[in-house]
């Protein structure tokens, strides 16, 4: 899971970078074209070329609103014989460096919303709205079938995991989550976990889920702890330092296939 997660965000990063670079490829070409037009119709259209070419100047490329607009006004209007080219120039330039300037400042926008977590970051200000929720810590097969427990019951809920690539998956399946450790105080208490109501610690790692565990009681003595775990030896341990539940998945299964065999047997 995490590394087809990992291969969709260097496509999406790929993607983004073309973006940019067609953006500033595409902004050459119009450049290039209106320069041209311009040139051509300012050479077409202009009769006298001492003159009017400023107001040419002035209709194609708004040259009233522009820093070179003062001295464009001395040339045009000069004693004297002065050619359009420099005037033609001047303008050119000036409206050129406003245009690159605006398709570089869109280039570097798209490429900084290619490594900025936009979704990470949208997430965490959501979560300063939660309350009465449920965190869930370690993303897997057994955490999305609590979401989808909690989602049917419309529960609130949150889910924090630090492999990479989440933040991907999170958005494509529309899961509310956070990319981090959740045994780090800071990020438990960016999940609110002050106003939640429970906390599941479903990871594959009974040392990270019963650590953790202990660092959520000291946040919250009301939160109603659950762990998952794979040692059954530690799982009376862990109510000692106040888990409410332990669950070892592997020992349901085999309780509720056993009963099964039992019903098998006497049909």
């Amino acid at each position: 899971m995490s590394s087809s997660a990992s291969s969709r965000r260097v496509s999406k990063v790929q993607a983004n970078r073309d973006d940019a670079f067609n953006v500033m490829v595409l902004t050459l070409v119009i450049v290039v074209a209106v320069i041209g037009i311009s040139v051509f119709a300012l050479a077409t259209l202009t009769h006298n070329l001492y003159l009017d070419s400023y107001f040419t100047l002035e209709a194609f490329f708004d040259a009233q609103n522009t820093a070179a607009s003062t001295d464009l006004a001395a040339m045009a209007f000069a004693e004297g014989p002065t050619q359009w080219l420099p005037i033609v120039l001047i303008v050119v330039m000036d409206n050129l460096s406003r245009i690159l300037i605006v398709s570089f400042i869109i280039a570097a926008v798209i490429d900084f919303l290619t490594y900025a977590n936009v979704e990470q970051i949208i997430n965490i200000f959501k979560s300063r709205g939660l309350k009465n929720h449920v965190i869930i810590c370690g993303y897997n097969d057994i955490a999305e079938r609590i979401i989808k427990r909690l989602e049917e019951q419309h529960t609130n809920y949150v889910v924090l995991d630090s492999r990479k690539g989440l933040d991907t998956e999170f958005a494509e399946k529309k899961v509310f989550g956070i990319v981090g450790d959740f045994a780090n105080e800071e990020l438990l208490k960016t999940a609110r976990i002050g106003k939640a109501y429970a906390i599941a610690f479903v990871s594959d790692r009974d040392i990270d889920n019963v650590a953790s565990a202990m660092v959520a009681r000291r946040l919250n003595p009301k939160i109603k702890v659950l762990l998952r775990l794979a040692d059954e030896s530690i799982r009376k341990q862990v109510y000692g330092i106040g888990a409410d539940m332990a669950v070892i998945p592997e020992y349901l299964a085999g309780i509720e296939i056993g009963d099964f065999m039992v019903r098998v047997r006497g049909n």
